[in-house]
């Protein structure tokens, strides 16, 4: 009695076994419950990735953006530099600017020793990327300036949030890019009233 019980549990078994094994409904669902997840992360990562490079993009633009337009002046006034952190603004449109952080510094060179570099003026905008005092010394890279001569320095840095990936990884990324160009019209540029700078 008991082993034809067995027998027929063990018949019973194999024919549900068999027919599991030959049914393939459901399977398609199952390989799409597996690959979402995947696919989905591949998607936001994408758009994540992309919306950083076009930030990071937008950094370096305003950069030389503002270098540029600082350079084009034999002087300049503290209105004029305000107008022009406006420009960078305008530039990082459709993102926001309340993280945007932007120093232009005038650096110049002592008239005979060309790595006697300092601070001839700074401006910030909401709180700059860097700060500088008049008469800080202020490496250059090699080359990049004249005896006697000066530079313009753009410092920007951004808080770069990510639109979905701060939900899993809070945190912030700080973009960051710096511009030199010498001025195009005179050795140094003239703040406001101030004396022309002289490297000591």
């Amino acid at each position: 009695m008991i082993p034809a019980l067995i027998r027929t549990l063990d018949a019973a078994r194999r024919r549900l076994a068999q027919r599991f094994h030959r049914d393939e409904r459901g399977v398609a669902a199952v390989e799409f419950a597996l690959l979402v997840p995947i696919m989905v992360s591949l998607f936001v990562g994408a758009v994540e990735l992309s919306q950083a490079i076009t930030v990071d993009r937008r950094i370096t633009q305003i950069a030389s953006s503002t270098a540029d337009l600082v350079a084009r002046e034999s002087a300049i006034t503290t209105a004029q530099l305000n107008n022009v952190t406006d420009v960078a603004r305008a530039l990082m449109q459709p993102y926001d600017t309340a993280p945007l952080k932007i120093t232009i510094t005038s650096v110049g060179a002592n008239a005979t020793n060309i790595n006697n570099t300092k601070v001839c003026w700074s401006h910030s905008f909401q709180g700059g990327a860097a700060t500088y005092a008049q008469g800080q010394t202020y490496t250059l890279p090699a080359g990049i300036v004249d005896r006697g001569g000066s530079v313009v320095v753009s410092e920007v840095a951004y808080d770069y949030t990510p639109l979905v990936f701060a939900f899993y990884l809070p945190g912030i990324t700080t973009l960051r890019d710096k511009f030199f160009l010498k001025p195009r019209i005179s050795s140094m540029i003239q703040l406001n009233t101030n004396p022309i700078c002289t490297v000591s």
